[in-house]
């Protein structure tokens, strides 16, 4: 089985759409991750939910869990409010070297292999240099393990 395959079409956002709008598609769609594109097309990372998660929070609460309890649960405004004046861009893990996209003639074991080297859980798949779909990790490991 081919990437193209086992590619479904999926979200994506453009690098310079306010932070908001890649909010927006993580919490109205049932996905983990969005594609984040240029101003092409082309696949230049991903915005996940857990990066997402990382950039809101204030930093206290991951270094100490005990500190989480001080926020109350109507926070959701303030948490928010962190993203005014961001772009998608801002969202974007800093550590990334390779972009997670691969051409839909790649094999399994080489999504597989990208998304463990990117610690990304969304690969993109581009087809004659287009974007045709992604694939979530959930999908994969249901083909790779399959009995």
């Amino acid at each position: 089985m081919k990437a193209r395959d086992l590619a479904i079409p999926h979200p994506s956002v453009q690098i310079d759409q306010p932070a908001g709008e890649g909010v927006a598609i993580l919490s109205r769609q049932d996905v983990r991750g969005v594609l984040v594109v240029d101003a092409e097309g082309n696949v230049v990372g991903v915005l996940s939910d857990s990066d997402l998660l990382r950039r809101l929070l204030p930093s206290y609460v991951e270094e100490n869990g005990a500190l989480a309890r001080v926020l109350e649960e109507g926070v959701a405004d303030v948490l928010f409010q962190r993203l005014a004046g961001k772009r998608v861009r801002d969202l974007l893990r800093d550590d990334l070297r390779e972009i997670p996209v691969v051409d839909g003639d790649a094999n399994l074991v080489a999504v597989a292999s990208l998304m463990v080297r990117t610690r990304c859980s969304l690969i993109g798949v581009r087809e004659g240099g287009r974007l045709v779909g992604g694939i979530g990790i959930e999908r994969l490991l249901s083909h790779l393990i399959r009995r």
